[in-house]
């Protein structure tokens, strides 16, 4: 029994520290970002009613609950839009007849980002705040600029690479409170696509 004593010894201290390896917690991430400067951006396009609108979005993020590989954060979201495509003019349809349009929103919302380095990063998003719409037509038909509400749902998919992940993004934007006599109203929001990178 004595001979066997020291073997279950170190056995037991071998299976200690196995243990006490595999419990080690990943350390947390930590963004070298200052959280007054922007830590995420969103470049690209949402479509309505034959309007394609290119779009840049910067978003500041304020994590308030962080995992060993994900997190919860406030996100505050500004969004400037031109339209580059337009409907084939119908004269019919006084709202065919646009010549451009803008659409500008500031938002706010909650994000979950899974961060794994070297790994797969995904995440998805809810904002929303006012948008600022604009349109000009052609034919005689008076400009139509407004302001009214919005909400938007966004899904990220892409690659990390140390504290920055690049990827694509797909989501849909709807609007509210639109008024019944604005011919601009068509073409706000919609489903949306593009390229996004975040570096919180």
């Amino acid at each position: 029994m004595n001979r066997k004593l020291p073997v279950l010894l170190v056995f037991s201290l071998t299976l200690a520290s196995v243990a006490s390896a595999q419990t080690t917690r990943p350390p947390e991430h930590r963004s070298p970002t200052p959280a007054w400067l922007p830590r995420g951006v969103f470049l690209g396009a949402t479509a309505r009613e034959d309007v394609i609108t290119p779009r840049l979005k910067v978003q500041w993020q304020f994590t308030f609950l962080q995992e060993r590989k994900d997190a919860f954060a406030l996100l505050l979201e500004g969004s400037l839009g031109w339209a580059s495509s337009f409907p084939d003019p119908d004269p019919n349809e006084p709202r065919t007849l646009i010549g451009s349009y803008y659409e500008h929103s500031a938002q706010v919302g909650v994000g979950y980002r899974n961060h794994l380095p070297g790994s797969v990063h995904w995440g998805f998003q809810v904002t929303g705040g006012p948008v600022f719409y604009g349109a000009h037509f052609d034919g005689g038909t008076p400009a139509d600029h407004r302001t009214a509400g919005i909400l938007e749902g966004r899904v990220h998919l892409g690659y990390q690479w140390g504290a920055t992940a690049v990827g694509a993004a797909v989501g849909y934007a709807e609007p509210f409170g639109l008024k019944r006599r604005s011919l601009g109203r068509y073409f706000v929001g919609g489903p949306m696509f593009g390229l996004f990178m975040d570096w919180r």
